[in-house]
């Protein structure tokens, strides 16, 4: 599905958000309809994602050390001026300390909000989310262990290709994602796209080999050195590096 040029979130005039909300609305009926053989045969599993927890938003709490207290009664005024600066040093570098946890505990919380929100969500509720919700809820939603939810993340008009981009080098999606990439035009005009599935160890064999042809020089000779890939990729990947190498010289 083409996707659209908008502006970021929020920040859409109201013709624009208009617009954009019918074509979601048409995209989520559209793939209702596409899909409603497969609905109807569908189990309703509840939400179950792919490599991680819900309550993986949890931030581990770090004790924060108490400024220490400057030296009291220095006779040289200007060991008592150094000591003061240190002190004021610590104390600022607790202040942002104490910020930055404050803002990862907000961060942490509202993605806690987010996992329990979509695991309340049934499987229709969780394919409109995966269409018309943000760009944080699509990170959670493509690792959906329900096909049809994770395949909607990609139909998605509010996606960009940076997402797809990230989700092509996920581990902890399922195969059907990653197959699913590649067939959309959008996303195989792509290079970054195609390139970082061939790099990601769970793409399937087959679906690698095919798109290993499009490489650069520099990607291949990279990808004969990957460790993470199978042996094959990287013997593939070597004989086609030199054979680039000798047709170019």
């Amino acid at each position: 599905m083409a996707g659209l040029e908008t502006k970021p979130e929020g920040e859409t005039d109201s013709s624009e958000g208009d617009a954009l909300d019918d074509v979601i609305k048409s995209s989520v009926s559209k793939y209702f309809d596409e899909h409603a053989a497969e609905l109807a045969a569908e189990k309703e599993e509840p939400f179950k994602p792919i490599g991680m927890s819900l309550d993986e938003a949890e931030v581990e709490n770090a004790d924060i050390a108490s400024p220490a207290e400057p030296a009291a009664g220095e006779a040289d005024a200007a060991a008592a001026e150094s000591a003061k600066a240190e002190a004021e040093k610590e104390v600022a570098a607790v202040a942002t300390a104490k910020a930055e946890k404050k803002a990862a505990s907000l961060k942490a919380d509202r993605r806690d909000s987010v996992l329990q929100k979509i695991s309340k969500l049934d499987i229709r509720g969780r394919i409109t989310l995966a269409m018309r919700g943000t760009k944080e809820e699509r990170s959670i939603l493509i690792r959906d262990s329900t096909k049809l939810v994770c395949l909607a993340v990609l139909d998605s008009p509010k996606i960009s290709d940076g997402e797809v981009e990230k989700f092509a080098l996920q581990k902890n999606v399922l195969e059907a994602v990653l197959r699913a990439i590649p067939m959309r035009r959008r996303y195989a005009k792509n290079y970054n796209i195609m390139r970082n599935l061939v790099q990601n160890p769970r793409t399937p064999l087959d679906l690698s080999l095919g798109l290993m042809k499009n490489l650069l020089i520099h990607d291949l000779k990279n990808l004969s050195g990957n460790k993470e890939v199978s042996d094959t990729i990287r013997k593939v990947a070597l004989r086609m590096f030199k054979q680039k190498v000798e047709k170019k010289g």
